[in-house]
């Protein structure tokens, strides 16, 4: 129940803002250009396990709409696998944490190239329950991007570096 009402949540204030945005500039339907995808390495912490080098793909919709003329909201939905973690009390045993999330995701540009994101979604998977995070990105191009982040989940900590390709 409690993963039910985290996805309801975070797809219900993803519809007012989007909602919200739209009536304002009465901008029309979803358009394919702004739908991206990416993936890259996840450096990650888990306390009393160790670390862990694991992987993430991402998928995303960056709506039309700025807020405050400059600020770009998207939709993000991804997936993370920690890899394994080897425990620090030198069992034999060792944890995977893996699982599908969503996330709101706001970035505020620094330069025409360079931007800083916050982050703020719920994670479904092992590690259910908030997430936040902060981090920076940079784009190469207009469809190739390059983001850093730093990700805090209930239990793991991420050190995230991620590449995005736009449509």
């Amino acid at each position: 129940m409690k993963k039910v009402t985290g996805l309801f949540v975070f797809m219900a204030l993803a519809m007012l803002v989007h909602i919200e945005a739209q009536a304002e500039t009465q901008s029309q339907g979803v358009d394919a250009e702004q739908f991206y995808v990416g993936g890259g390495l996840g450096f990650n912490s888990l306390p009393g396990a160790g670390s862990a080098t694991g992987f993430q793909i991402i998928g995303g919709y960056e709506f039309k709409t700025k807020l405050n003329d400059d600020i770009t909201s998207a939709l993000e939905l991804g997936y993370m696998d920690t890899g394994n973690f080897d425990h620090i009390n030198n069992t034999t045993r060792s944890d995977d944490v893996n699982g599908a999330w969503v996330a709101m995701v706001e970035s505020v540009p620094l330069t025409r190239k360079a931007g800083m994101l916050a982050r703020l979604g719920y994670d479904f998977g092992d590690d259910d329950g908030l997430l936040l995070g902060t981090g920076l990105q940079y784009k190469f191009t207009t469809k190739i991007a390059m983001r850093m982040e730093y990700v805090a989940r209930q239990h793991v900590n991420s050190l995230q570096a991620n590449v995005l390709f736009k449509f």
